[in-house]
């Protein structure tokens, strides 16, 4: 749901960071109705971190708790670790958020792992806007001729106006995405949980019958009777593997069938979370759009043209006024446009450049096109 905001694909697996930083209610609520993943190595780093002497210990047996204890994990994560037949075991069920947990053996890649940072950033975008007293106060200040210093100090409140905006509309975006998927949850019809999906496939034997024969050299048939056997060892093998992975299928089963029992209850209390969150959610968006209206307002009452308002352009004026190369806005707005052309010039001739040294490498009919190009260059740079 969030992903955009991490830049990553799937972060699906929770890394150790992640949990010893935070509470289950802080991670689970970006997995609502998800699934979330823990690899053996986090959480052998749980135990041993709840039996060390540090401020981590209490958050790794608070983990443990919920994987231990409510999910009822630990006897099947013991043996998992010893089964050399199983890779992934799962899905244990967290009712509270409908999230599904699962356990497996293979690192994940790092564009599918959440960490404390990418938790950090998605919190940030939550909390609600902070008015800046500052910008407040300038919104108030009237429209009118201006001295230099007053004018670079329309500039820093313009800029600063800017970032906040930029801050702004991040924070309304996250909170568009966390509504969009709250009210999809609340509007479904019939809100359940999700059945267990890692169905293992049933082995299937090769029913060809190979017959020898007498004409056959005894050689060649001996050496399909040896491939015979190697299919039949293997064939056996692979049932043995799903017997093993179809038990851990039924296990899963019996808890989503214990689940289901106790839903009705289970379900109104998702409910409840859901409409609390979106309550919360639509009065950070009120207050954002108010905020973000005042400082448009700054925006509005600026001299500055809305062509030339975004940060780098406005810190060029700052810098032409600061260091005397202009007096007024509308010497900051020559100079900018000048520089503007000089640079885009200068891009130009750096294209033509590339071009020439392409031809000049590339054939003899190049070799005559790149003199006109050159011939083209020196007229662009007595311009």
């Amino acid at each position: 749901m969030f992903y955009p905001f991490l830049n990553k694909e799937n972060p699906d697996h929770l890394d150790s960071s992640v949990l010893l930083n935070a509470l289950p209610r802080q991670v689970l609520f970006y997995y609502y109705q998800r699934a979330v993943r823990i690899t053996n190595d986090v959480y052998f780093t749980l135990q041993q971190v709840s039996l060390d002497d540090s401020a981590l210990s209490d958050m790794a047996r608070v983990w443990l708790n919920l994987i231990d204890d409510q999910l009822e994990a630990e006897s099947d994560l013991q043996s998992f670790v010893n089964n050399p037949y199983l890779k992934t075991i799962g899905p244990y069920y967290y009712p509270e958020t409908n999230t599904r947990f699962y356990f497996c053996k293979e690192p994940a890649d790092p564009q599918n792992v959440l960490t404390a940072f990418d938790l950090e950033l998605l919190e940030n975008l939550s909390r609600p806007v902070i008015l800046n007293r500052e910008l407040q106060q300038y919104s108030k200040t009237r429209k009118g001729k201006k001295s230099t210093q007053e004018l670079i100090r329309e500039l820093d409140m313009s800029i600063l106006a800017l970032q906040e905006i930029e801050q702004i509309n991040r924070h309304t975006n996250y909170l568009r995405k966390l509504l969009e998927q709250r009210y999809a949850i609340v509007e479904q019809e019939n809100l359940a949980p999700s059945e267990p999906d890692e169905v293992p496939d049933k082995p299937v034997k090769d029913s060809e019958e190979r017959r020898l024969d007498n004409l056959i050299p005894f050689s060649r048939a001996r050496s399909l009777r040896k491939k015979q056997e190697q299919e039949g060892n293997r064939y056996n093998y692979d049932v043995k593997v799903y017997f093993i992975r179809y038990r851990e299928y039924e296990k899963a089963c019996e808890r989503y069938k214990r689940l289901l029992e106790n839903w009705s209850a289970c379900h109104q209390a998702l409910y409840d979370r859901c409409y609390n969150d979106i309550d919360e959610a639509e009065a950070k968006m009120r207050k954002a759009l108010s905020v973000l209206d005042l400082y448009n307002k700054v925006l509005e009452k600026s001299a500055v043209h809305s062509d030339y308002q975004d940060v780098m352009t406005l810190e060029m004026f700052r810098y032409f006024l600061e260091t005397g190369r202009a007096s007024d806005l509308q010497e900051c707005m020559n100079l900018y446009e000048e520089e503007k052309h000089w640079h885009e010039i200068k891009a130009s001739q750096e294209r033509i450049e590339n071009t020439i040294y392409f031809l000049q490498s590339s054939s003899e009919q190049g070799l005559l096109a790149s003199e006109a190009l050159d011939l083209l260059l020196r007229g662009q740079q007595g311009q």
